[in-house]
């Protein structure tokens, strides 16, 4: 899939165009029953917004600190995958988003998903706790269902949420 994009947030809207992007691009591979291919992006013009420079100066810090960054496996869309799972998905999201269902984690797992799609679930579990319940801290049993990458990226976008989470469980 090549996708040319005339323009783009470097900290906020490549992230979520590559994201969607590659996303629609599995999905699409998992519907035509085909292999999954590469993904080209471009930009012509990239920039990032003055009220973030001093968040991208963070992140590019700490990337310049951590030349060896954890390498996870990412898991694959499954091939049940249909529009179907699709409409249950943003049906869960929505309730999630409006604060008007919260789930655990063996909630999550009883929905009836595959694990790829309870991962996602837990993440929007995360953000609902995270912006509706104000939270000092994510509940540990939705932390602890992550896989590790997921858990590892919601430790870097949330740090004090996580670490809160580390020092509750002890």
């Amino acid at each position: 899939m090549v996708c040319n994009m005339r323009a783009s947030d470097l900290d906020c809207g490549l992230l979520s165009d590559v994201f969607s992007f590659t996303m629609i691009q599995e999905y699409a591979a998992v519907q035509l029953g085909l292999r999954l291919g590469h993904y080209t992006h471009t930009i012509g013009s990239a920039h990032v917004n003055e009220c973030n420079v001093e968040r991208v100066k963070r992140v590019l810090n700490e990337a310049e600190l951590r030349r060896t960054r954890p390498q996870f496996p990412f898991p694959v869309m499954p091939q049940a995958t249909g529009p179907d799972t699709i409409r249950r998905v943003l049906e869960h999201e929505e309730l999630l988003r409006t604060n008007t269902a919260r789930y655990s984690a063996d909630e999550i797992r009883r929905l009836g998903f595959e694990v790829y799609w309870q991962q996602v679930l837990l993440l929007f579990e995360v953000y609902r706790q995270i912006q509706h319940d104000e939270a000092d801290t994510v509940s540990r049993d939705v932390l602890d269902a992550l896989l590790p990458n997921l858990r590892w990226l919601v430790g870097r976008k949330w740090a004090s949420c996580a670490a809160a989470a580390e020092v509750s469980a002890r």
